[in-house]
């Protein structure tokens, strides 16, 4: 919430006169970072791909966004344009009790005008986390309002006792010298315990292979990362954005094969120094995209394209090693998989 000091020194909460209507909201959470329908992470607080806007159920209603998270599991989210109330979970499970009878292909023929979209949409989104046979195996709500009323959260805790994981995020529209803002915060969230149990707490995971965007098709720009061992992020370019929190999450031993978009995949290393991640300097030496992708991190180089043109096509990379391309900067990719693909970039490219 924001507040106004009074003259007598207190506080009295600002209420804005904008009030953004439902759909407004919903254009304001898709990620500015992505060609796709894919919802802003630091607002959700994870990535989801958007599978389907005002879609019907059986019984004629229309629910806000239906989406699917990393691991292919479904997600109901609603948009309220002022204070969720007790009742609108209720609805929320409405849906979700309708659109969880719909898994794997089932899922995309049901909600999809185009399956081959879809299919290839949800391939490039979900990575090596799951396969098609997995999607909406479980599902899960999201609410978004401007605030909540108590007893959504008590309902909540239920839900997740329950088994159904639920997130309430709040967000707050501000009006300040005719410009406009928005602020989002996740007020109840009983989602990751049911989700991944194994994540309570600090847990290590193995090395894993990864696609990782260059964010730039520029042959100038593929040759500055080769050159300085580094891959990019970009988003806000600012500390602890989603740019960091991507390249902070490699760990040493993680193998990135490195994409372009229209080119494919252009060339693979191995990060050796997670702890050299960092934020350069905007007008520094190493601003070579006019202050944006200035999230770093180092990256031994083993194979590269020495043109963006060499790269292996997406379509040559999906139909022989039945990987698809990226949606979002980083995405998982099978091991075995990603191990076939490697030995295809040893045979075409220079090695570092």
């Amino acid at each position: 919430m924001l507040f106004e000091i009074t003259k007598n020194n207190s506080l009295k909460r600002y209420l804005s006169k904008w009030q953004p209507r439902e759909l407004d909201v919903e254009k304001f959470i898709v990620s500015a970072d992505s060609d796709n329908n894919i919802l802003d992470p630091s607002v959700i607080g994870e990535p989801l791909l958007i599978v389907s806007n005002q879609v019907k159920t059986k019984f004629k209603k229309r629910a806000d966004i239906l989406a699917i998270d990393r691991y292919g599991n479904g997600v109901i989210i609603e948009l309220k344009r002022d204070r969720g109330f007790l009742g609108v979970e209720t609805q929320a499970l409405q849906y979700l009790a309708d659109f969880s009878a719909y898994k794997g292909q089932d899922f995309i023929k049901r909600f999809s005008k185009t399956n081959t979209q879809l299919e290839e949409e949800i391939n490039s989104f979900i990575g090596g986390n799951a396969t098609l046979k997995d999607i909406n195996k479980s599902s899960r709500i999201i609410l978004l309002a401007r605030e909540f009323d108590p007893t959504i959260y008590s309902m909540g805790e239920w839900l997740s006792n329950n088994g159904v994981a639920f997130r309430c995020i709040q967000y707050e529209p501000t009006e300040i010298d005719e410009k406009r803002f928005i602020s989002f915060s996740i007020a109840f969230d009983r989602s990751k315990d049911i989700l991944n149990p194994l994540a309570f707490g600090a847990t290590a995971r193995e090395p894993s292979y990864y696609w990782h965007n260059i964010a730039r098709a520029d042959q100038k720009w593929w040759e500055y990362l080769v050159e300085e061992k580094q891959i990019p992020a970009c988003f806000d370019s600012a500390p602890g954005d989603q740019g960091e929190k991507i390249l902070t999450s490699y760990i040493s031993g993680d193998v990135i094969v490195a994409y372009s978009k229209g080119y494919g995949a252009i060339g693979w290393g191995v990060i050796e120094k997670p702890e050299s991640y960092k934020l350069a300097k905007v007008g520094s030496s190493e601003d070579r995209l006019q202050g944006d992708c200035m999230h770093r991190l180092s990256i031994k180089w083993k194979t590269v394209a020495p043109k963006l043109s060499n790269g292996i096509k997406p379509a040559e990379v999906r139909d022989q090693f039945d990987i698809y391309h990226p949606l979002s900067t980083s995405v998982s990719i099978d091991p075995f998989k990603a191990k076939r693909l490697i030995e295809m970039l040893n045979l075409k490219f220079e090695k570092v």
